[in-house]
């Protein structure tokens, strides 16, 4: 099995070059091996950009190779495209030739490269341009297509580009008052019914339950990314007929828990247990 885990893997680090013929000559003509970036997020930057405030934006990105004992790179040139366009890349750091080295990202870095404010929606995407023997392997490559070739990401831990967002800043009191009830997978809302959203603090939001004598949902909001998270809370009995007892809710870790104040949005996939098991997770979703 781990001989062909490395097979894979070795297929996988494999991109066509211009070349009539390899260096090597156990590889078919037109291939050449090179090594592959890794380049993660270091814990504690921003994790998005905040269109409040977006040159107050602050991270750090890692840079290093994926096979830390294998063919290395002469250098490399890590740029960074905005909304996809590959044509336009900027160079943050060039010839990094030592490994693995931490790079500063800010909000006024990307505004200067790019000569134009940052605003909600923005995507900056950072990647490694690959030098080898004068030839360069793009992060980016015109046109599309995967950096450094297919099945490259798909392998176990690889990162070799990360992507910052900018995303409208989180203000509590934009979500006060009657949303429209989109989605509602455990349906006690219902479908296109009114749900009301409250306060509880800066961070916190309310959602009032339909069902008399059940308790509030509470989202906890994390205001750097707009991420969602319910701690594991009672919701209430439905009593007579309704043989489980206590119904618990918390959410399920994945996507689809966040706030979007750009367009007055609510999404949390909540899981509902009693003492006995759980029912599963379901999808609630509130429009303004």
């Amino acid at each position: 099995m781990k001989r062909i885990l490395n097979l894979i893997m070795l297929i996988s680090l494999v991109v066509v070059s211009a070349c009539s013929k390899s260096d090597n000559a156990t590889m078919p003509d037109g291939i050449v091996y090179i090594n592959q970036p890794q380049i993660t997020k270091v814990a504690g930057g921003d994790p998005a950009i905040l269109d409040t405030d977006p040159l107050a934006f602050a991270s750090k990105v890692s840079v290093d190779l994926y096979f830390k004992d294998s063919e290395k790179p002469d250098y490399l040139d890590i740029v960074v495209v905005k909304n996809g366009d590959a044509a336009n890349a900027k160079v943050l750091k060039g010839n990094v030739n030592a490994y693995p080295v931490e790079i500063d990202i800010t909000g006024q870095m990307l505004t200067d490269l790019f000569e134009e404010q940052i605003v909600s929606g923005d995507q900056f995407d950072i990647g490694a341009n690959y030098i080898k023997s004068g030839k360069t392997y793009l992060a980016f490559p015109l046109g599309g297509g995967a950096s450094y070739g297919p099945g490259v990401s798909g392998q176990p831990g690889a990162s070799p580009t990360v992507r910052y967002g900018a995303i409208c800043g989180f203000e509590a009191d934009d979500f006060l008052g009657n949303f429209t009830v989109v989605t509602d997978g455990w349906a006690d809302f219902g479908e296109g019914s009114t749900a009301m959203v409250t306060k509880v603090d800066e961070s916190t939001l309310s959602i009032t339950y339909p069902i008399a004598d059940f308790k509030p949902i509470l989202l906890k909001v994390d205001p750097a990314d707009n991420t969602i998270q319910v701690a594991r809370q009672e919701l209430g009995d439905y009593g007579p007929g309704w043989p489980y007892g206590m119904l618990y809710a918390t959410s399920v870790a994945g996507n689809d828990n966040f706030v979007d104040p750009c367009n007055g949005r609510i999404s949390v996939r909540l899981g509902y247990t009693v003492s006995a098991g759980s029912f599963g997770d379901f999808l609630l979703v509130l429009q303004r």
